[in-house]
């Protein structure tokens, strides 16, 4: 009886394993030779089933959601595999010409994922593979700089930013990178540089872009280009495009544009990022005037961006340039309508302008509704009514502020 069962048994793998086989020729018949990415996967999936431990299976299994363009699921499979057996999966990996450039790519774009999930040491797990496949690839670097930033292993990061900037000096992004891990360090004097360099070299993408979008134009119109970058950013495609036909001369219109304006953004973004943190940099050491310009040219390359468009606003206000201030101020609450600070500075504004009545009514209709308790905004009215003759109202918000100092 015993024999027979341990001949069932046989039997039994002899079939397992022939099953095993059938599904491991079919996928790579499949990957290789058909490139059917679906059928592979499908018979890479049988397989696993019968043999778990195959780490050939979960190789093609790989492959193959990279061809389905499923990076996360090519990662696990892969990770899967180096876990089975390490040296056959870089084997087979190595097999092909440029094999492991290529399937790199599976945890590159995996990580570059988990980032944008906030998953930052899943993150660093994938980016490890660079150095099993031996990956030389500076946005690795700058990606595990970001990883490392975010999980507060700041020497880690400059390190890793470090050694992008020795292989590429001018790379506009590391040298943000470390002038924002720096900034954050409160190390106010040393971030200054990097951020200089990274608008020095954000400056001629921005240039070049703008070049082939204003062709038909003798210069960059910036107001123009402020206005695409919001119709962009804000993914208004049918003005962007009408924009593009009737001020750029482009009859095709957005579909001939799409690529040169999405560089042109993203261009403009990186400009109003580093001027925004340059001039952040510079207040904190008190080199108030430069601040101010560097602070107007983030407004200028992020026109919409709410704290850049709030501190030219202040700024302005602090140095007592009121009408400067005031277009920052408009757009913003344009915005932000809920923002009283803006609103409370846009009053201070008209106020200094002698637009009395328009100052009277932000007072009254903006900055007390969002904020009923504001002190300064009914001493501010007060003063605002007597410049206009208007006694009572003034006695009255004089009054009011009076009992609110006092509290309930």
């Amino acid at each position: 009886m015993r024999r027979v069962v341990i001949f069932i048994a046989a039997m039994l793998g002899v079939v397992l394993a022939a099953d095993v086989y059938s599904a491991l020729n079919t996928a790579r018949i499949a990957y290789f030779n058909e490139k059917d990415y679906p059928r592979a996967r499908k018979a890479c999936l049988e397989g696993i089933d019968l043999a778990p431990d195959n780490c050939e299976l979960y190789a093609i299994l790989a492959g193959s959601e990279m061809g389905l363009g499923n990076w996360p699921s090519a990662a696990q499979a892969f990770d899967k595999a180096f876990t089975i057996d390490t040296s056959k999966t870089l084997n087979w990996i190595f097999k092909e010409p440029e094999g492991a450039k290529y399937y790199f790519q599976a945890f590159y774009f995996s990580a570059r994922e988990l980032f944008e999930r906030v998953q930052y040491d899943s993150t660093l797990y994938y980016l490890g593979y660079a150095q099993v496949l031996e990956i030389e690839d500076v946005n690795v670097d700058i990606l595990k700089g970001a990883a490392l930033y975010k999980l507060e292993r700041f020497n880690e990061a400059n390190s890793e930013y470090m050694r992008v900037l020795e292989l590429d000096p001018n790379n506009p992004d590391v040298n943000f990178l470390i002038g924002k891990s720096l900034f954050d360090s409160e190390e106010y004097e040393g971030c200054l540089g990097y951020f200089t360099k990274a608008i020095q070299n954000y400056k001629p993408q921005y240039e070049r872009f703008g070049r082939i979008i204003f062709q038909n134009r003798l210069s960059i119109d910036s107001a123009l280009a402020q206005e695409i970058v919001v119709l962009w950013a804000g993914k208004d495609t049918g003005r962007l495009d009408q924009l593009i036909k009737d001020s750029l001369g482009f009859a095709e219109g957005l579909a001939i544009q799409a690529a040169s304006i999405e560089q042109f953004a993203k261009a403009s973004d990186n400009l109003g990022r580093s001027h925004y943190f340059l001039a952040m940099a510079q207040c904190n050491l008190k080199n108030d005037t430069v601040a101010l310009n560097n602070m107007l040219q983030s407004v200028k390359y992020r026109p919409d961006d709410y704290d850049a468009l709030y501190f030219a606003g202040e700024w302005h206000v602090r140095m007592q340039k009121y009408a400067a201030a005031i277009p920052h101020l408009e757009r913003l609450t344009n915005l932000c309508p809920d923002d009283q600070y803006a609103w409370f500075y846009l009053a201070v504004c008209y106020t200094e302008a002698e637009q009395y009545k328009r100052a009277a009514d932000i007072y009254e209709n903006k900055v007390l509704k969002l904020d009923p308790d504001n002190i300064d905004a009914m001493n501010n009215l007060a003063y605002v009514y007597r410049e206009m003759g208007e006694h009572e109202k003034a006695l009255h918000w004089f009054i009011r502020a009076e009992e609110a100092k006092k509290g309930p």
